[in-house]
């Protein structure tokens, strides 16, 4: 099955468009044999007026490796800061400790007080009680 994380990026609406453009570039440039866009996928996705807030669960996420379309969305980030997009990237793995958090706060006025993903981790009793 192998190791799985939940992954959440929070961009402009301006930005997110700039992200999109990007990794389908990326994805003809670097995997011509495969069409899988994770954008065009989440399990979570919310836009505003101004902000675009998308995300997966239960995602093998790993970074620089076979997962191209993972890496075009890690590169896209890069992208993004290159260019004065701001994003926020949460990603929490199956380990307690295995957290990583990625972001860019454009100086650009459009571009800045992007909320951050919201993390609770909690005692989950219920499992608890049942494994007694």
């Amino acid at each position: 099955m192998g190791y799985r994380s939940d992954v959440r990026i929070v961009t402009s609406k301006k930005g997110y468009k700039v992200l999109d453009n990007y990794v389908k570039k990326y994805l003809r440039d670097h995997d011509k044999d495969r069409t899988w866009n994770l954008l065009k996928s989440p399990k979570i996705k919310k836009e505003t007026p101004y902000t675009t807030y998308i995300g997966w669960d239960c995602l093998k996420w790993y970074e620089y490796s076979d997962y191209v379309d993972v890496d075009a969305i890690m590169t896209g980030l890069d992208y993004l800061k290159e260019n004065g997009y701001s994003y926020r990237y949460s990603r929490i793995g199956e380990n307690y400790d295995d957290y990583d958090e990625k972001y860019y706060e454009s100086e650009n006025e459009e571009e800045q007080d992007l909320i951050y993903p919201s993390i609770i981790r909690e005692f989950d009793d219920d499992y608890i009680f049942q494994e007694l």
